[in-house]
């Protein structure tokens, strides 16, 4: 097992990405001849973030996640049976508007900005998610590097909407089930690949805990 040294560094969190490659990903949903064009440039970038992170001497690098949109949504690109919709594109579908509305404000994502996605169909849990990521910074770099998952709780609730993901699981621990093994095939490739440290991404699950218990649709 890898020593780390006490008080080893590394970023916590993602990285901006450029506005010429945000417009190139919403022009890329509407042209898939832009492929390979967005893979060059998500390379580019990645590039700048890990020799940036190699030459202020950060111990463990990470790509910045610059082809995510965000922590979790990134998954429903690579998983079948799971859809991105907007909050108000939920917020049409579930039966308990009163508690999602009070979780939009709790969270600060009234603004219809941020997309979760949604399991509308039973998921396929042995599917590559990082590892794209993991092959990039291989080519970039020697040092040590992390990759970082979102936490089977986190998924398991966003992705949860009864009105739909109901139609298909009989119940929320049954698609945590499947989620959890999803992570579990997706570590077990990453530690095969050399990754030295794997972060588990779980930001809300005290404010879930101690203001939100008995909620059955929220935004988390």
């Amino acid at each position: 097992m890898k020593s780390f040294k006490p008080f080893s560094t590394t970023l916590i969190g993602s990285m901006p990405r450029s506005n010429e490659l945000l417009s190139l990903k919403q022009k890329l949903q509407k042209d898939s001849s832009l492929k390979e064009e967005y893979d060059k440039m998500v390379f580019d970038e990645t590039k700048f973030v890990v020799n940036m992170l190699d030459k202020v001497g950060i111990d463990v690098v990470i790509s910045g996640e610059i082809s995510r949109d965000n922590y979790m949504s990134y998954v429903a690109e690579h998983v079948d049976g799971i859809k991105l919709m907007a909050t108000d594109q939920i917020l049409s579908l579930t039966e308990n508007k009163g508690d999602f509305n009070k979780s939009l404000e709790e969270m600060d994502a009234s603004d219809n900005s941020m997309n979760s996605p949604i399991c509308v169909d039973r998921i396929k849990t042995d599917v590559e998610l990082d590892i794209d990521e993991v092959r990039m910074i291989k080519k970039i770099t020697d040092s040590d590097f992390k990759m970082t998952l979102p936490s089977p709780y986190l998924l398991t609730r966003s992705m949860w909407l009864k009105e739909v993901t109901g139609k298909v699981y009989e119940n929320r621990n049954e698609l945590g089930n499947d989620v959890v093994k999803l992570l579990i095939n997706e570590i077990k490739r990453l530690v095969s690949l050399g990754v030295k440290v794997i972060q588990i991404d779980e930001p809300i699950l005290s404010e879930v805990v101690f203001t939100n218990t008995n909620s059955s649709n929220s935004f988390y």
